[in-house]
């Protein structure tokens, strides 16, 4: 063979080797694993905040709403946090009854670790107070003031009002005036939940939480209590108690209750059954002697409302609850207290952080 053929050959098998061993090391690099990239300090710093407090009354009648607080917060973070973007959610709260009770306020400091804050406010109970008024100045205080804010700009600030009574005045005390004041400037804002009983102590209450509100560009709202009752053919009702009133449900609305009775009425889905003068007794016996001087005047009601007999049986089922139920005449377990949470809390990340649900 000669030799130009024979160089020929060599280049050729020398080029077909190369080629072979290209092949075989991208085959190698295509089998490699992925490399995943954790994301960086920075990059969950991108992601939104939020600063979510509740400041919550715990003497003796709050129970029923202290254990809405302590079972549903969980769920409340975890839909905030299935926004998109996803936000980084604290909660803290601050218990508060009055002077001379267990403790004026307890603060519970903000954290990430919700299963944490479960377990601190786990042993959260209703005790104390007995007369109306409770340390609110104090309580708003230690919440705009001991809590620890976020204080960037872009973080998102709510703060859950909840209770049943008006400020104790003391001398030389807070003003929930300043402090309200005080918490929108630090961009905290207050959403303040009226809860059973709080139009009737005769301390100024209500006014007093919905000025709260309006001064820190929150909302005001009365919650909403549920209770089963059958009028007199034997079908169920359901009527719920809010700010001082009963109001019976649509059928078609039955499910619906939680959007609270302003919502249903202008809606044509609730009926005011009577306004609750008996709203406002604190004990069974009480009650029940309000109710026997009210009912009659439901006598002759055939207008869409339970009647007298129904709105009766609405009474002793509420009566026999006792007073530890808080004020006797509604059932403080079953509220929409979760329901004004959620909806407050996620327009305040859809506005403030532009999150999307």
């Amino acid at each position: 063979m000669k030799a130009k053929t024979v160089g020929i050959l060599v280049v050729g098998t020398v080029l077909l080797s190369t080629c072979a061993s290209m092949t075989l090391a991208a085959k190698d690099l295509d089998s490699k694993p992925e490399i995943k990239v954790e994301p960086t300090k920075a990059q969950s710093n991108e992601r939104p905040h939020m600063d979510l407090a509740f400041c919550i009354d715990t003497t003796g009648s709050m129970q029923g709403e202290i254990d809405m607080v302590k079972s549903k917060v969980k769920d409340l973070v975890a839909k905030l946090s299935s926004g998109k973007p996803a936000p980084v959610v604290r909660v803290g709260l601050v218990a508060f009854r009055d002077r001379g009770d267990a403790y004026v306020t307890n603060v519970y400091p903000f954290t990430e670790d919700i299963d944490k804050f479960v377990g601190d406010i786990s042993q959260l109970q209703a005790d104390g107070g007995g007369d109306g008024p409770e340390a609110l100045n104090q309580a708003l205080h230690a919440s705009v003031n001991d809590l620890s804010w976020d204080k960037s700009n872009k973080t998102a600030k709510l703060l859950f009002l909840i209770g049943d009574a008006g400020p104790h005045y003391y001398p030389n005390d807070y003003k929930w005036e300043d402090e309200a004041k005080n918490a929108i400037a630090k961009g905290i804002q207050i959403n303040t939940l009226a809860c059973d009983g709080l139009q009737s102590t005769g301390d100024g209450g209500m006014e007093v939480f919905q000025q709260i509100a309006k001064l820190s560009d929150g909302q005001f709202e009365n919650l909403a209590y549920r209770q089963i009752v059958k009028d007199e053919s034997g079908k169920e009702k359901t009527v719920i108690s809010s700010g001082g009133a009963a109001y019976e449900i649509a059928d078609s609305a039955s499910r619906e209750w939680k959007s609270g009775a302003k919502a249903l009425s202008a809606a044509g889905k609730a009926k005011p059954v009577m306004a609750s003068p008996v709203v406002a007794a604190r004990s069974a016996a009480g009650y029940r002697s309000a109710r026997a001087s009210m009912v009659p005047s439901l006598a002759g009601a055939t207008n869409g409302t339970i009647g007298a007999e129904a709105y009766g049986a609405f009474a002793d089922s509420a009566a026999s609850a006792g007073p530890s139920a808080g004020f006797a005449s509604v059932n403080r377990k079953d509220s929409n207290l979760d329901s004004l949470m959620y909806d407050a809390a996620m327009k305040k990340a859809r506005a403030k952080l532009n999150v999307s649900y």
